[in-house]
């Protein structure tokens, strides 16, 4: 079996552990940056096996110059990528505060790009590839309540647009992922409250981007309601939006 390598940024989360399960016959290395190890020593263990290499990369985001050193070193065989890191952060004190304002910025929406960039060139450009990111619902219009964090969300949406037609040629797949809330641990932490049906499970979100994958789709929501729901949300008249508290 030609060696097939898969990139997971943002490992320690619920949905790269349903990933892990769906993709762990369909490539032999794995190399999985994360935030904290333990948490993905955790599942690695009911995954693992001899034929699958896991190399697991503990990590900050914000550390953008040694995630590129980590990557340099990683050699010509990437098939597939899929971004997961991310923090919604605290939209008040970003309004207040140029440094955490950036960090949300750099978060959400420059540092993804810019580390995506540098995998690429690693990557076998080719129809058998992938690149998939997480977004977020709110990146489809600003709002005042997550003014950076929408605003760097409908940056990265932005940027997959644009990957994605530079990519055509070679037949690479670039998915751009809209989940909606997610039942994570960080969602009940963040005290999040939202309808059961607003809500979906990391093993729901992690099937649907398997099967994104498989058919070749372009733009993905986690929800058909979030769909809905962000359709009209966009067909408001901004003097109307602009008024609204949501």
């Amino acid at each position: 079996m030609q060696n097939k390598h898969l990139i997971i940024h943002g490992g320690s989360s619920e949905i790269s552990k349903e990933l892990m399960k769906l993709f762990k016959n369909e490539f032999n290395e794995f190399t999985i940056f994360c935030r904290n190890k333990k948490k993905v020593d955790e599942y690695i263990d009911e995954i693992k096996n001899e034929s699958i290499r896991i190399n697991i990369v503990e990590i900050d985001i914000l550390h953008i110059e040694k995630n590129y050193l980590y990557i340099e070193k990683i050699k010509n065989n990437i098939s597939g990528i899929i971004w997961i890191s991310g923090a919604t952060g605290n939209a008040e004190q970003e309004f207040l505060d140029p440094i955490e304002g950036e960090k949300n910025i750099r978060i959400n929406f420059m540092n993804p790009i810019l580390i995506i960039n540098k995998i690429i060139p690693k990557m076998v450009l080719d129809a058998n590839s992938f690149i998939v990111a997480l977004t977020s619902v709110a990146g489809v219009r600003g709002r005042a309540k997550q003014l950076f964090y929408s605003s760097a969300k409908a940056g990265l949406i932005s940027y997959l647009s644009g990957l994605r037609q530079k990519l055509d040629t070679k037949k690479v797949n670039v998915i751009t992922i809209i989940p909606g809330y997610i039942k994570t641990k960080a969602f009940e932490k963040g005290g999040w409250k939202a309808p059961s049906f607003l809500i979906s499970s990391p093993k729901k979100a992690a099937k649907i981007i398997y099967k994104a994958v498989k058919s070749k789709k372009n733009i993905v929501y986690i929800s058909f309601i979030w769909r809905i729901i962000m359709f009209f949300v966009v067909l408001i008249p901004e003097k109307i939006f602009k008024k609204l508290k949501f």
